[in-house]
């Protein structure tokens, strides 16, 4: 599978302004009745009932349904549009990486074609749904988004761990200018959480947490990986006591625990599981 810049361009350029689903697919959750009877508030429901259920194709239909009726996320509505396409996307990573190991184990060569067109046709989807995450976030959310320092730094984490995925199928001949672009996303978001976040901000870990993963696995620089993962959780771990909003606690714990974590690991070298947001 090759990918051109150009292709990924038209790709980006063709994607539709809308994000909304024919009614009429039949895809989960009722999505067969009337459009206009439901109101944000009941597609996030759904979209909740969706996440719980672990179907996580219909958490995306409904979070594209909000989408079209609101162009800007609140927190908690933002962390629901990432859990459905991160989700749709780690499915595919995963099957992806399992095909791949097995095509090179068959021996007949019809079988091994096979296997091949069949993994492709998954990294066509997960590509796809890469690029429809990032039209959104370019063409939606952050200009939306305005002067909230805040959201913009997340969206450009998003971006940034999207791009990341897109490496991972992409042709050896775009990966260097895709591990620019997702690098060049991963500080904007590191500058503006330094500048405007206070270092427990879960927003703040969290972009620090993936950007420690893009530099471990994408540039292959475990040393830097582990400063910037030290730095994050020490600094944070200082202000820690400052926070009294326990949700906000709760989600800071969970991200310095992950990057305390990570930092054993990144310590080992390549090889090893690794977590991120």
């Amino acid at each position: 599978m090759s990918y051109s810049i150009e292709e990924r361009t038209q790709n980006m350029r063709n994607q539709p302004k809308s994000f909304i689903l024919n009614t009429n697919d039949g895809i989960g959750l009722g999505l067969n009745s009337k459009k206009s009877t439901f109101t944000v508030e009941d597609y996030i429901y759904r979209a909740r009932l969706a996440e719980k259920a672990l179907r996580y194709e219909d958490m995306l239909i409904q979070m594209r349904n909000v989408l079209d009726l609101k162009k800007k996320l609140t927190a908690d509505e933002r962390n629901l549009l990432v859990v459905a396409y991160k989700n749709a996307v780690t499915t595919r990573r995963t099957a992806i990486r399992h095909l791949s190991v097995y095509c090179k184990k068959l021996d007949e060569t019809k079988l091994a074609q096979i296997c091949e067109q069949y993994r492709e046709e998954i990294a066509n989807e997960l590509w796809n749904l890469c690029q429809e995450l990032l039209t959104i976030v370019k063409d939606i959310l952050t200009p939306n988004a305005r002067n909230d320092a805040e959201q913009i730094a997340f969206y450009e984490r998003m971006k940034g761990d999207f791009i990341r995925y897109e490496i991972e199928i992409a042709s050896s001949n775009l990966k260097e200018s895709l591990q620019n672009e997702a690098n060049h996303c991963y500080l904007n978001a590191k500058e503006l959480a330094e500048n405007n976040l206070p270092a427990y901000h879960p927003v703040r870990v969290g972009i620090m947490l993936n950007y420690s993963v893009f530099c471990f696995n994408s540039k292959s620089k475990a040393d830097n990986a582990l400063k910037i993962a030290k730095q994050a959780y020490e600094e944070a771990l200082a202000d820690y006591d400052q926070l009294h909003n326990e949700e906000m606690r709760r989600d800071a714990h969970a991200l310095m625990k992950s990057l305390q974590n990570n930092m054993k690991h990144f310590a080992k070298g390549p090889g090893n599981e690794i977590e991120e947001i």
